[in-house]
């Protein structure tokens, strides 16, 4: 066999595909009973925020119609915050508010929206529109500003950094990053930009966008490789503090930064997408092995 033949089958056997996560990671590793402690977002701050994991305040919450009437004093005061299902995934239902005029509330790219409107995104929320018919809690937070850092990055929306953890050790990370393209969204396969992190150091050493590697931003042009992501020793700290407190071994964390608070955890996932092998160049059962932790207990 050829040099460059065993080195293509080793890397393959290295890399994880979706079956093989299920298999070897998701199922021994996170019992179901337990599933809820990620997918519901009032759940996993009620657990994470007494084990001194820091996550985004909660301004009030709506679970049921009649709470609506007193939407006007809940958010009495509160010129910027954004609005997202409890149990909600991928961003679908979130509204986010960067200023208000009475009435009136202002998203971030600057369209208007009636109180009528917002009144009706909180009861979709209740009614399970975003959850598959399953009624749900309307969670309230404040509006986060990126960290200067990532602000530079992209200014209107929030980045954040994808930890997977793995039996309470780091094993890779990524920074998701939005792009115009992506309509200010993180997530990568609707155009947000992946950059790879060095786990030791927080330097980012690979870009990621759309299926190919790139080395420079795809919408200013600036370079992309060398930087540091700040408080790097921070972040891999709460990783671990919060895959230590939940009974669950195998996760994906989102870590944001806001300019004021820092890194907070914004959510947690028991079935963490793969795509960060892509955006790392690292394949992630390969990382297991080198770090002496067994893909299956």
């Amino acid at each position: 066999m050829s040099r460059l033949l065993r080195w293509l089958t080793a890397s393959r056997s290295a890399v994880l595909g979706m079956n093989r996560r299920n298999c070897e990671l998701v199922l021994p590793k996170n019992p179901r009973r337990h599933f809820d402690i990620a997918n519901d977002k009032l759940l996993t701050k009620r657990i994470l925020a007494p084990a001194g994991v820091p996550v985004a305040p909660t301004l009030t919450t709506f679970s049921s119609f009649f709470e609506l009437a007193e939407l006007d004093d809940r958010l009495a005061g509160h010129d910027s915050f954004a609005v997202k299902p409890s149990r909600g995934a991928g961003g679908r239902g979130v509204l986010v508010v960067a200023g208000r005029d009475g009435d009136r509330f202002r998203t971030p790219s600057g369209r208007w929206v009636e109180r009528d409107a917002l009144s009706r995104r909180i009861a979709d929320i209740v009614y399970g529109v975003y959850t598959h018919d399953k009624p749900d809690v309307a969670l309230v937070e404040p509006r986060l500003v990126p960290h200067p850092f990532f602000a530079g990055l992209f200014p209107s929306a929030l980045s954040d950094v994808r930890v997977i953890v793995v039996d309470d050790v780091p094993a890779l990370a990524m920074l998701r990053v939005p792009t115009e393209s992506s309509d200010g969204r993180a997530n990568l396969h609707q155009g947000g930009l992946g950059l790879g992190v060095d786990l030791a150091t927080g330097e980012i050493n690979r870009g990621w966008h759309r299926g190919r590697p790139i080395t420079h931003h795809p919408d200013s042009g600036a370079p992309l490789l060398g930087m540091r992501v700040p408080q790097w020793d921070e972040v891999l700290d709460i990783s671990r503090r919060t895959s230590r407190a939940v009974p669950l071994n195998y996760l994906g964390l989102d870590i944001v930064f806001d300019a004021t608070l820092g890194p907070l955890v914004l959510e947690i996932n028991v079935r963490p997408g793969l795509e960060i092998q892509n955006v790392t160049g690292v394949p992630l059962r390969g990382r297991l092995g080198e770090l002496g932790l067994e893909a299956t207990r």
